[in-house]
């Protein structure tokens, strides 16, 4: 399903000849929401992806756990390395290299990753123990997972990782 069509400087266009949604007029909050957004649909297609693939390959059991594991560990990554690229020059407007953020980021997604991979293996354990009447548990236990990390993940992003290195007023904000 496509969402954004394309996306060029203050205007985001839609698809079906939607006129789109101009930034200009938008808080910083409310453009850091949807430039977030949108990256994350990708990390998320990317992860998604990845770990299909990974389901379909691994056998059973890899490592000695689940191939669940090993796969949404693995497509997690893949997704964190598309977040980290985009969100940090797009959303948060940051081109230099610093060494604290990147740390800071990589702590706050190996958090992410417990709880993304803890979530996603205790929605299918409660789905085919409980509600086993549930079609595609791997598909909603990875949406509960995904949401629940991506709340988590903007919140660390604004509020500590990139916390105080938005542009200053007046600076291009798209």
């Amino acid at each position: 399903m496509e969402v954004f069509h394309c996306i060029t400087g203050n205007f985001i266009f839609l698809p079906f000849g939607s006129s789109g949604i101009h930034m200009k007029n938008m808080t910083p909050l409310k453009k850091q929401l949807i430039k977030f957004t949108i990256i994350g649909m990708l990390a998320v297609l990317v992860d998604l992806a990845v770990y299909y693939a990974l389901l379909a390959v691994f056998p059973e059991r890899l490592f000695g756990l689940d191939n669940e594991v090993p796969a949404k560990t693995l497509s997690f990554i893949c997704g964190f390395f598309v977040t980290y690229s985009f969100n940090k020059r797009w959303t948060w407007k940051q081109n230099n290299r610093s060494r604290v953020r990147l740390f800071k980021f990589l702590f706050l997604y190996g958090i992410s990753l417990l709880l993304n991979v803890g979530i996603n293996s205790l929605a299918l354990f409660v789905m085919e123990n409980y509600l086993t009447a549930i079609p595609h548990p791997y598909f909603w236990a990875f949406i509960a997972a995904t949401g629940t990390s991506a709340v988590f993940n903007f919140a660390g992003q604004k509020f500590w990782v990139f916390a105080g290195t938005e542009n200053p007023a007046g600076a291009s904000s798209s």
